[in-house]
């Protein structure tokens, strides 16, 4: 396990490589509540490290998703074909 898994498990999350360069699941977090700054920071490293991250089972609303998505980047609003242009 790297030095960054390690950090993650000590703040109550868990990372779970999918291989060893690309991917992994993040255990220990509810995407419902809002996250503190240390846990934001921890997950951009580890999204830096591997790339990819995976939050299995999440019971979140749409505002939820974009409140949590809204701390690693401006979000972009790409249309839909379903609606109209």
């Amino acid at each position: 396990m790297n030095q960054l898994a390690r950090n993650l498990t000590v703040l109550g999350l868990e990372i779970a490589p999918l291989t060893p360069t690309v991917g992994a699941e993040v255990h220990g977090l509810d995407l419902a509540e809002p996250q503190d700054d240390a846990t934001l920071s921890a997950l951009r490293a580890a999204l830096l490290d591997w790339k990819v991250l995976f939050f299995r089972d999440q019971d979140i609303t749409t505002e939820q998703h974009l409140a949590f998505a809204g701390h690693f980047s401006e979000l972009e609003v790409h249309p839909s074909p379903l609606e109209p242009l």
